[in-house]
């Protein structure tokens, strides 16, 4: 009997070290992946990239619900991206998931266009997970302005990113490629007048709004506007300036020998996921696109409006919404674009 009960404790003893060891496996395994690869977004590394074409320009509005995040693949491989979502897991691990599709383990250039949680909330995942190259973000003198934007902020201040400002005629170009990309709004972030000076004075959502960016890119003789959560008067105080510069012939929003002119436009961005504050008959009047694009999910918020709606659809028989379509694609060549 004595002979038994060692045998079977030896047998216990034995079953114990083996599961130990197997759950040592499990632990040092996962511990290795996430080095790598986070754990928690694992699914959104299991795809296969497809090949970036150069001489190519490819746009994805991403499908992040109600937020903004806008994968740019640029003619010459560079990768740019507007904005990261609300930063909610599900938005977080979708973005992921089509950057890891398009192959974009680097972004070049990264845009925070606005402090909204629903443009900046995903923005230090982003940069915790992918290796980035410059950051745009808003001239805000007080990082608390929004949990998401601290959090933007502080991851980026910890990879030390290179961070610019967004403003009026910054951006990139390429000679080569024959692609640019420039700000055309918020102002200059030293003008005391300007939009920027209203934000650190005052953190009103009125302010909030006009101090998100306005980006105009153009290859090929196509042309985009992303107007983040661009309020009316920020879209007003462009065309007005925009008429005022071209009446004395002066250029526009000028990026390396590259100018703007507002009358190209062909493929829109809807503001503040067609918000009522941020619409403006005339913008889509001088804008006159062929194609509009509104990035927008489930909301309290009333959006899309009836509004902007009303004001996109004017030059617009059907915005392209990625609450319905999902990932919305479109794809530039010397031929001109299509929608994917």
């Amino acid at each position: 009997m004595g002979a038994d009960k060692r045998k079977k404790l030896t047998k216990g003893k034995l079953a114990a070290i083996i599961s130990a060891a197997a759950v040592l496996v499990i632990f040092v395994s996962l511990l290795v992946t996430n080095i790598f690869i986070p754990v928690k977004y694992l699914t959104a590394y299991m795809v296969v990239a497809e090949d970036r074409e150069k001489g190519v320009l490819t746009v994805t509005y991403a499908d992040v619900g109600y937020g903004d995040a806008i994968l740019i693949e640029l003619p010459d491989g560079k990768v740019a991206l507007i904005d990261g979502g609300d930063g909610s897991y599900g938005n977080t691990l979708s973005l992921l998931r089509l950057l890891n599709s398009r192959g974009a383990d680097r972004i070049d250039y990264l845009i925070c266009s606005s402090v909204r949680a629903e443009h900046c909330g995903g923005l230090a995942e982003i940069i915790k997970y992918k290796t980035v190259g410059a950051v745009y973000a808003p001239f805000v003198n007080n990082t608390y302005i929004t949990e998401e934007y601290r959090n933007f902020y502080s991851e980026a201040t910890k990879k030390g990113v290179n961070m610019l400002v967004s403003q009026y005629g910054e951006g990139i170009y390429s000679n080569e490629y024959g692609y640019f990309l420039t700000f055309l709004s918020p102002g200059l972030s030293e003008n005391p007048e300007g939009f920027y000076a209203a934000l650190n004075q005052s953190a009103t959502e009125k302010n909030i709004l006009n101090a998100s960016a306005v980006i105009w890119l153009s290859y090929a003789g196509t042309d985009f506007v992303f107007t983040s959560s661009a309020g009316r008067e920020a879209l007003q105080t462009i065309l007005n300036d925009y008429a005022m510069m071209t009446a004395v012939g002066d250029k526009y929003a000028p990026i390396g020998g590259y100018s703007v002119n507002l009358g190209d436009c062909d493929v829109v961005q809807v503001a503040g996921h067609g918000s009522s504050l941020c619409t403006c008959a005339e913008w889509y009047e001088i804008l006159s696109p062929s194609a509009a694009v509104l990035s927008v999910g489930s909301n309290y918020s009333d959006c899309p409006s009836a509004q902007a709606l009303s004001d996109v659809c004017r030059q617009v028989k059907e915005p392209l919404i990625t609450q319905n379509r999902g990932n919305i694609t479109i794809r530039v060549t010397n031929d001109g674009y299509s929608v994917l």
